[in-house]
This record gives structure tokens, sequence and C-alpha cells, in this order.
């Protein structure tokens, strides 16, 4: 093996710790993405950044405060695309709820400040009850104790489709203490605002010595929520994408290997959603003019997805959308490589199925650990992650690579995506509030 957890260690303090926090649309998203790409050249491969149009949002003010029975300000963190209370806030009688299921929204919420835990079965059914009885505002509590609140965007699909809603996110511990306390009345302040923005995917490229026009990509995303390092989530990934690059460009492969980091990840997997977007409507177009031309949706056969890794102590996960023997090589290198990997046949919420729902074969490795917790906060931070642990999947991805990619007289696996697993991913988009690619 020739991957080095060393080398993609540096590359993830790059990105989590020099640069740091990356949102779309954002100057330090921009740098990231330069950086990459000049990195990429730098290690002998043709690199471009890909525009595209998308949209973001940031929080201009925020504010959270107990008005009766005492006075107190409660720290607190808005999604900036759910909704804006405006300039002067809002104020409304704290309502608790177990969750935000439709069975609870009813009369006794209108004009109130929901605060609750528990998402709901059907987002769109709970949306659709909050449209017609309106509350004030919603306080997420994190689930779990001792760690900081998250910096989550919101839906803005919900927002549109439904209502517009400012919400905001507490610890669980000041969660317990206005529940507790008998907190009758608040103001909540999330003055937020969303605009569309010119943002970017980054591809490079290895073409293929003997099978060029098939094509393997590997990616990960570098974005990050407001205010977050993102060391984990996902420098870390975007690290192992980078130094397969290294690897590879020095080792040679028989087919092409396409190496891309993906943009606004974080808001609703956008960066490889218009990726995918672009390769089906250039599909669908050539088969218009010519039926019998061969696409480059159709010669790309496969996708590595790497999201969420490094974290020193956890377990090995990979969610497979193919055919059976794409899952079951997956298995049994983990075995043949002594490297325990929990595979299934399963949807990831991550780029991965971007291109899975426009037909492409898909592996997304994970890092499970138990600081996969404080994701999307500021604590996801460099001090959790190792050269061991990147090296671990870095290696496997490697191994994988050579095996079926790089070195493989034909191509090993149908290029198909299962019925059940379509549904899935149809499900998948539907309930999340995205359209599909």
């Amino acid at each position: 093996m020739n991957f080095s957890g060393e080398k993609a260690f540096e590359y993830m303090k790059k990105l989590a710790v020099d640069i740091g926090s990356r949102p779309s649309g954002t100057d330090a998203e921009r740098r990231s993405a330069e950086w990459i790409q000049s990195e990429l050249k730098r290690l002998g491969l043709d690199a471009r950044i890909e525009e595209f149009d998308a949209f973001t949002g940031s929080v201009i003010a925020k504010k959270l405060e107990v008005l009766k029975p005492y006075k107190a300000e409660v720290a607190c963190e808005v999604m900036p695309l759910s909704g804006s209370t405006g300039a002067g806030g809002v104020t409304g009688d704290l309502l608790y709820l177990d969750s935000y299921d439709e069975e609870y929204i009813t009369t006794d919420v209108e004009g109130k400040i929901i605060i609750t835990s528990g998402p709901p079965a059907n987002r769109d059914r709970a949306f659709a009850q909050m449209k017609k009885y309106k509350p004030a505002g919603m306080i997420i509590i994190e689930s779990t104790p001792g760690a900081m609140a998250k910096n989550l965007w919101g839906s803005p699909t919900y927002r549109k489709k439904y209502v517009d809603i400012p919400m905001v996110r507490v610890t669980f511990e000041d969660g317990v203490k206005l529940v507790k306390s008998g907190v009758k009345s608040m103001r909540l302040k999330a003055v937020t605002e969303e605009k569309s923005i010119r943002t970017q995917n980054v591809v490079a490229e290895i073409r293929g010595t003997l099978r060029p026009e098939e094509i393997i990509v590997v990616g990960g995303h570098y974005d990050t929520v407001l205010e977050v390092s993102g060391a984990g989530d996902n420098a870390g990934g975007t690290a192992i994408m980078l130094e397969l690059a290294r690897v590879f460009k020095l080792r040679g492969t028989k087919r092409t290997m396409r190496f891309v980091a993906w943009g606004c990840e974080e808001i609703g997997l956008l960066g490889s959603r218009e990726y995918a977007k672009r390769l089906r409507e250039a599909s669908e177009a050539a088969k218009k003019a010519n039926e019998e031309t061969s696409t480059e949706l159709e010669n790309t056969v496969l996708c590595i997805n790497l999201d969420v890794h490094g974290g020193l102590i956890g377990t090995n996960t990979a969610k497979v959308l193919g055919p059976p023997e794409l899952t079951a090589a997956v298995k049994l290198l983990s075995k043949e490589k002594g490297i325990v990997f929990n595979t299934s046949e399963a949807v990831y919420s991550s780029d991965g199925t971007s291109l899975s729902a426009v037909g492409v074969p898909s592996v997304s490795l994970s890092r499970d650990t138990p600081t996969n917790l404080l994701m999307h906060s500021r604590e996801d931070e460099e001090k959790w992650l190792s050269p061991e642990a990147l090296r671990t999947h870095g290696a496997f991805a490697e191994e994988f690579l050579t095996r079926y990619v790089a070195e493989a007289a034909a191509w090993p696996f149908e290029r198909m995506i299962p019925e059940k697993q379509k549904k899935e991913i149809e499900e998948y988009f539907k309930k999340a509030g995205r359209k599909l690619p």
C-alpha cells in the first residue's frame, strides 16, 4: 500500500485548521476549492473548477430570551434557511411538545413558540399542519447531553412549500432547564438572509491507459455548515480523496479515475446533484440526436464516496447502492484484509446517492465514532481525528480501486441499481424535500 495517513492528516488540517469553517458561498469555501485545485495540479492532474448556481443562508442576528416568570438569555444557533423573524423578533408563550408530529400540531400551537426534541415521522404532514395553525417559532433541543447546539441550515423547500417558521437549536441542558423551570413566555430573534450564490465543484482526472472510456468517480464534499471547522465532516473525507489522487497518479490506472471535491453538500447535496444532473441532461440530449451514442453518464460505472472520516475511536461502515456483486466485493475484501466494515445495501445521506439517482452504482465509506454526535457543531475538531483512522479507510479504498479499477482485465460489476434501491433513493430525496438530479 502507498496510501499515507500522515499525508492525509496534513490535508485535513489545511482545510479544518488553516482555512476553518467553509460554508457554501463564502470566501473560505472559494479559497478551499482553489487550494484543492492547486493541490491536484501540483500532483500532476488536470484539475478544473466547475461552477454552478445555488442558494445559501446567513444569520444577521440571533437572540433567545426568557421573559416570564424570570428574565434570562439562552444561547442558541439559528437554522437560517427555515425562516426569519425580522429585526423585532417574535414573542409567544412557550409550549413543550414531545415531537412535532402532526398529532401535536393543533390549535394549541397557534402563536406559540414550540420547544421540542423529536423529529416527526412524516415531515410533509407536520409542516402542512404548521402552515394551518402557524406557531410563532420553534426551539429544537439537542438530543445529546453535553454537546453544543448544532449549526444546521434548515430546509428552504419546506419553508417555501408550507410555512416560514424561524427555528433555533439549544443544548440538551438548556432545553431541560426551560421546560423544567416552567417558562411561560419567550422572545425569539432569528434574522436571516437567503441569497443566490455562484459556487463550485473541483474536478480532476487521471485518464485510463487501456479503457479510458470507463469512468470511476472518487469524491468527498469539502463544505461545512456555519461556524464549524468540519474536521471529520468532511475535511477527513476530502483528505482521503486527495491522497488517493496522489497514489494513483504515481501508480497509473487502466480506467479513468475522476476525483471530485463536492460543494454544497450540507445544503442538500447540491454539488453532486448538479454534477449528476448535467450528466443526465447531456446523456438525454445525445440520445435524442443519436440513439446509438455512448454517453459519459453510461460510461460512468462507479462512484466511491468518502464522507465523515478520521475518528480515532470508532468502526467502519460501507453503504452500497448497486448490484449484489458490488456488495459482495466490499464484504470479501473486508474479510481478506482483516479490516471490519459493516457493509449493507442502503441509502447514505451523502453525495454518492446523487450519482446512484441517475443510475451509477456507489459505495459510500464512512467512519462511525462517538464524536459523530458532535458533527455540525463547533466541536467537530481536529483533536478527535488520527492519521491511522484516515489510513485505514484510505488503504482499503486504494486496494479496492487497484483490484477492480486500476488493474482489472474487464469491468467486474454490472452497471445497475436494483428496483428496490431506486424506490429507496426516490423516497430519500422526497423525505428530505429535495429534487432528484
